[in-house]
């Protein structure tokens, strides 16, 4: 690896492609590359090495185009219609889109640039529902993490958004066993942190408690907060992606977690604990899923051996994305 080589971002003016973005900068890396389909955000840092590149990844002869126009040495693949609260409203949009965009990127490669070493991003959501006893669960909450997912755990998902996952996730191995492509496989389960939209549990809470302190709401409205979730910092899973890709082994998958368990109401409960008004939260049954993943630990301990650890605090990046919402509403 080389701070000179060409590196590609799919999908890389998302929540986690900017912070990878900058990770890769400060790291040292001098010729980034990064597609988008439409509405480039206007705050980058112009002092960033990136050259953008609008193109809609579902069409296969521009995708092939640009990749073997570029001849990356890497290419990270985040490019991905990413909806889990409301996948099965959207469950055939996400569906199509996610698994044609991956076809025609491994197309691409195969086709224009098989030198490339190619990372797929995936999700813990494939592993879906991962039965664990009560106990396990109230362990967490003793500072305990009896089970952890590994990479060898059965891929069982719950909702179109974890399917379209799954399908990016196998279409990448089937690459890779037919026709050996240098391919790398990740799976990161949660990550937070500034820049993510409200669609997500933590941000969803953050907005509502900057909303309340401006007076603009009085009730933070809240979903299920007894579900356990591995968090980490987004510039943490930056790190790793960044890992795999330099050390990780051509074919193989590496999980990206902390490692520890936090149920969403511990969560909340932290957030709250920021506030600087008091905070009344109360169920609301639109933010319910009909069936939802009780419980997301990772074991990354694959992905440890190669050198990656999580450095950030969570209690601090709440903090800061909380303050974040104080200035966006």
């Amino acid at each position: 690896m080389s701070f000179d080589d060409l590196v590609l971002i799919t999908g890389g003016t998302g929540f986690a492609g900017r912070h990878l973005v900058n990770h890769l900068a400060a790291a040292g890396y001098t010729n980034i590359h990064v597609t988008y389909i439409q509405g480039l955000p206007t705050d980058w840092d112009p002092q960033l090495p990136v050259t953008f590149h609008q193109l809609d990844l579902t069409d296969a002869a521009t995708t092939k185009a640009l990749v073997g126009e570029l001849q990356p040495a890497q290419l990270y693949q985040l490019a991905a219609i990413a909806i889990v609260g409301k996948s099965f409203e959207n469950g055939a949009m996400i569906l199509k889109n996610n698994m044609i965009l991956q076809h025609n990127i491994l197309e691409a490669v195969r086709q224009a640039s098989p030198q490339t070493r190619f990372l797929s991003i995936g999700s813990a959501e494939e592993y879906g529902f991962v039965d664990v006893p009560e106990d396990i669960l109230e362990a967490n909450m003793a500072g305990h993490t009896p089970l952890r997912i590994d990479e060898k755990t059965a891929l069982h998902p719950i909702n179109p958004y974890a399917v379209s996952k799954v399908t990016q996730d196998l279409l990448a191995e089937a690459y890779y066993f037919s026709f050996q492509l240098n391919i790398l496989r990740a799976r990161p389960f949660n990550h937070i942190g500034t820049g993510q939209t409200p669609d997500f549990v933590v941000p969803a809470f953050a907005s509502q408690i900057a909303n309340i302190e401006k007076g603009n709401a009085t009730t933070l409205k809240k979903g299920n907060v007894g579900a356990v979730r591995d968090f980490s910092d987004v510039r943490d899973v930056a790190a790793a992606y960044v890992t795999i890709m330099e050390k990780g082994q051509i074919g193989e998958i590496y999980n990206i977690g902390s490692g520890r368990g936090w149920k969403i109401s511990e969560i909340l409960d932290t957030l709250i604990k920021f506030a600087k008004v008091e905070i009344h939260a109360e169920p609301d049954e639109s933010r319910f899923r009909s069936r939802d993943v009780p419980y997301f630990v990772a074991n990354s301990d694959k992905l440890m051996a190669l050198g990656w650890k999580p450095t950030r605090n969570i209690e601090q990046t709440l903090e800061e994305i909380l303050n974040e919402w104080r200035t966006r509403v």
